[in-house]
Parts: C-alpha cells; structure tokens; sequence
C-alpha cells in the first residue's frame, strides 16, 4: 500500500483519504474531481484489490498502479491518463511511425491494426491533447481523440480493419503454414507501413512489441535493412503509438457497432463476460455457419466447431 501511494504521488493523484475495512485497508484517490476507491484485503490466498467508482481514466490508471504495474512517468495533473514519456525514439530523429492494434483478445469483432507518421512538433500537440495508450482511456475520451488525430495527420495516419470473415480466412492460411496470429499480426502492421513509406520518407519505426521481432520484420523485406525498427513493450508511451492505439481502438468500436446492427444484438467487447451467452443466441438464431462473420474462431470459445 505504501508502494501505491508513492506511485499515485508520482502520477499527481492525491489520496484523499483512507480507513482500515473489514479483512483491509481501503483507500480513497482523487484527482480534477474524479475519485476512485481501492480495497486493499488480506485473506488465506493473499492480498487482493478491488477497484471501486465509476469508469474514468483515473479508474483504469488506479487500477494498473494497485495491481503493481510499472508506470511510465507521468504528465500533466490535467490529463491523468497522458503517461507519455520520451527515451523511445532516438533523440535525433524528428519523423516517424507508431503502430499499434486492437481486438487481438477480443472473442468477437475484427483485428485492428493502424500506425501514425508524426513530427516531434506533433508530439507536442498529441501530448497537450491528452494522447495515450487507448487502454487508460474510456471509449467517450477516444471517440473525441481519434478524429482530432485524423484531422491533424490526414493520409499520414493508416488503419486496416480485418473483419471476423476475413480474418478466419487469412489465420488459416497461415495455420496450414505452420503460422500463428503473431505472423498475421506482423503482417497487420507491416501493410500499414509499407502504405506509409510508399508516400513518406521516414527514417524510424516504433512498433508496440507483442512478439518476437521477426513477426513484424519478415513483412517488411527490404525496408528492414534501410530503417530503424523499434520494437519495445508498452510502446505507447511514444506518442506515435499511442495515436495509433486510439485509432485501432475506435475503428474496432466502430465495427463493433456495425456488427451489431448488422445482427441486432450486440456481441460483448473482450474475451469472457456474456460470451457463451452470445455464442447461443447467435447459433440459435443465425446457426453455426454464420459465427465465422461475427468471432475469431481461433479462441477455444469455438472448440465446438471443431
């Protein structure tokens, strides 16, 4: 608990107040309004830590912080949810692209894959907007962010949305290759770029790091040899990548939507609440066949299909 309040200083969030509970400890975080409640408790599996109040940056920030996550150093009390830092890209370079994805863990809905060209005065601007991982980030706060984020880049901002039809099709030519959704992830990543790079010079390339490097780099050919590719975790601390976080994030949002009104009924975000509950009122009214248009048959969710 000691270790958190250091962490919620350092990220310019003030601990309001605090009281033993029943089996803990319970501490109360604010910042610009917002508060939060974390219930720290001691049982025979050890601690464990609820996060209490309503969904706010703040409350996907605490939640990190209290599970122990390391944090990037934090920005502005203004925009809790801008842990932007530098060290990423080299000091000298002042063009380059981020990319980053969104929907790989999702049961349903597509794989979203997008990557930004920024200038080091963009990143000033991104920053000051509030830009960040789209993960500490409501879906209110990135649906505001990502046309802000189009409009400032225009055609140096790519997305590729692989709806579920599609992206069963392409994961299984790659599965009859001996490959996984890692190569097809690499793949994502290294069309947006090749896109990028056929229009702009630009020297570097930081992309959020889910693998090992060849996933990426065996789609890139021979732009692997003439640029700088960085591939590092957590990479959107650079405002590149996180940019590009926000833009995946909203087009799969987008498609999530679509697919919903497409069925008229709505197919949950993630890879457990409601389901199997969806899986049967979509087989009971659509029947196996069309599952392949709306899930990633790769999750064992579908083992029965098999």
């Amino acid at each position: 608990m000691e270790q958190f309040k250091k962490e919620l200083s350092a990220h310019q969030v003030h601990c309001s107040r605090e009281k033993d509970i029943n089996y803990g400890h319970q501490i109360v975080c604010m910042v610009s309004g917002e508060e939060a409640t974390v219930n720290f408790y001691h049982g025979k599996k050890g601690i464990s830590v609820v996060v209490q109040g309503k969904d706010s940056p703040l409350k996907l920030l605490i939640r990190r912080l209290a599970s122990g996550e390391t944090m990037p150093e934090a920005g502005s009390a203004s925009g809790i949810a801008v842990p932007l830092a530098g060290g990423i890209r080299p000091a000298d370079v002042q063009r380059w692209i981020g990319c980053d994805e969104s929907g790989k863990g999702d049961v349903f809905g597509p794989l979203v894959g997008a990557a930004c060209l920024i200038t080091s005065e963009e990143e000033k601007k991104l920053q000051r907007m509030g830009v960040c991982d789209s993960k500490l980030l409501t879906d209110k706060t990135i649906a505001r962010l990502a046309p802000a984020i189009s409009d400032m880049l225009g055609s140096r901002c790519v997305i590729r949305v692989l709806m579920p039809k599609e992206y069963n099709i392409q994961y299984e030519m790659l599965r009859a290759d001996h490959k996984n959704l890692n190569h097809l992830l690499g793949n994502l990543h290294a069309g947006n770029i090749h896109v990028l790079l056929s229009k702009y010079e630009c020297p570097c390339i930081i992309v959020d790091k889910f693998g090992k490097d060849e996933y990426v780099l065996s789609g890139l050919r021979a732009e692997a040899a003439s640029h700088q590719i960085i591939q590092v975790p957590r990479g959107e601390r650079d405002a590149a990548v996180a940019a590009a976080s926000i833009l995946a994030r909203q087009a799969f949002v987008d498609a999530m939507a679509a697919l919903s009104d497409h069925y008229g009924m709505t197919f949950p975000k993630g890879a457990f609440l409601r389901i199997e509950e969806t899986i049967r009122t979509f087989r009971d009214a659509y029947g196996d066949s069309r599952l392949a248009d709306v899930g990633k048959l790769n999750f064992k969710t579908f083992d029965f299909l098999r």
